[in-house]
């Protein structure tokens, strides 16, 4: 029992440092995509939602408003509790650094402070005790192994109303935005993708077995989800791109987050296919069509695809894969798609609502956008002093 317990906390303090690394790589990720007079900026928004969730988590916790101990994340002993709370810590950091891809190149760097500690509190805790902290959306039977609609729909959702709400860059549809440093990215993507890993250990202390085979799911949609939008591009416009190849992995990892425990290597796949297909009719259409300005597709990639993600895992869920989940409608249990829909439906009212209100009020004591002569300058001088080239 001893070794059982040692080997499941080293295997937590493991993926809590995947997890970690996921960070560093969206602030790659994102960092490649701005233009240069905006990298470092766009590249310390992630950072910056590293070190706030990290101490703010520590603040929850201490206080009662996340209490990892008493629920069911508690981890396989007492010692683990500390070493879950941080690996729930850097759950919430990614979710506040994808967020930002949607408002970077505008916003005051004073202002993300600000509506980060908010966003977390408000929107992300509350989301995250529902689905994760024996909330009503658990009772309910809603499954979400690691973050679809906790993580991406939670940020993907926020991140489109407040981006509509600060309106889009100067000379966005106008003016060419083209990426400063591909490479930057698809190294930020390959990071992601070994990160995501981490996310096999699931919210709770899952056995061995499901996480060898959330692993093994989290693989197959990635690759999948790569494959499909690559192909896609190849066939719109006769040449793949590097760039829209680690997109669709990207798609596929999110997508795969609420269902990587509980579906198999096939389901997977199939998840991952429809991810990408997805996401990029999204971000290659209805984006140009609506006419909102999410400056790295945040919505289109984590709000799409996590959406898809927990409608999928309504559809794909067995018990044959985990014995500890449910089946989905394809296995002949359809109240569990209703369990997922009913998910999304909250988690997408309440984290667009909650995002409203709370822009709304910052918005009373700050402007969330820098002046004109400081977007055109970059915000890399005109918020920190610095550039990213010299």
């Amino acid at each position: 029992m001893a070794d059982t317990t040692a080997q499941q906390i080293l295997w937590l303090l493991i993926s809590t440092t995947l997890v970690m690394l996921t960070l560093p790589g969206v602030a790659l990720f994102y960092g490649g995509m701005v233009r240069r007079k905006n990298l470092l900026n766009t590249m310390g928004c992630p950072l910056l939602a590293l070190a706030l969730a990290s101490v703010l988590w520590l603040i929850f916790g201490v206080a009662g408003i996340f209490p990892i101990e008493s629920s069911s994340m508690s981890g396989p002993s007492t010692h683990a509790a500390p070493l879950r709370q941080v690996y729930h810590a850097m759950a919430a950091a990614l979710a506040l650094g994808l967020l930002s891809g949607a408002l970077v190149e505008r916003i005051r760097f004073l202002f993300f402070l600000i509506f980060g500690m908010g966003w977390l509190g408000l929107v992300y805790v509350p989301i995250s005790h529902w689905l994760w902290g024996g909330g009503w959306l658990t009772n309910l039977g809603s499954l979400d192994y690691a973050g679809g609609a906790v993580i991406h729909l939670s940020a993907g959702v926020s991140a489109l109303v407040a981006a509509i709400m600060i309106g889009p860059r100067k000379g966005y549809g106008r003016t060419d935005m083209k990426p400063n440093q591909l490479p930057l990215s698809i190294c930020g993507a390959a990071f992601m993708w070994v990160g995501w890993i981490g996310f096999a250990a699931g919210p709770v202390s899952s056995p061995m077995t499901t996480v060898t085979g959330s692993f093994v799911a989290i693989q197959m949609a990635a690759a999948a989800a790569a494959l499909t939008w690559m192909t896609a591009e190849w066939i719109q416009r006769d040449k793949p791109t590097a760039l829209g190849t680690v997109s669709g992995a990207v798609a596929g990892l999110v997508a795969i987050a609420p269902a990587a425990g509980y579906v198999g290597p096939l389901s997977a796949v199939v998840i991952g296919i429809g991810a990408a297909g997805l996401c990029y009719m999204v971000v290659n259409y209805v984006k140009l069509i609506l006419g909102y300005d999410d400056s790295l597709d945040v919505f289109g990639m984590h709000g799409v695809g996590g959406a898809w993600g927990m409608i999928a895992t309504g559809l794909f869920a067995s018990t044959a894969a985990n014995p500890e989940g449910s089946d989905g409608l394809f296995y002949g249990y359809p109240y569990q798609l209703f369990a997922q829909t009913a998910a999304v439906m909250s988690v997408t009212l309440f984290a667009g609502a909650a995002t409203f209100l709370l822009v709304r009020a910052i918005r009373l004591v700050l402007a969330p956008r820098v002046v004109e002569e400081a977007e055109v300058m970059g915000l890399d001088l005109s918020q920190h002093g610095e550039k990213g080239y010299s």
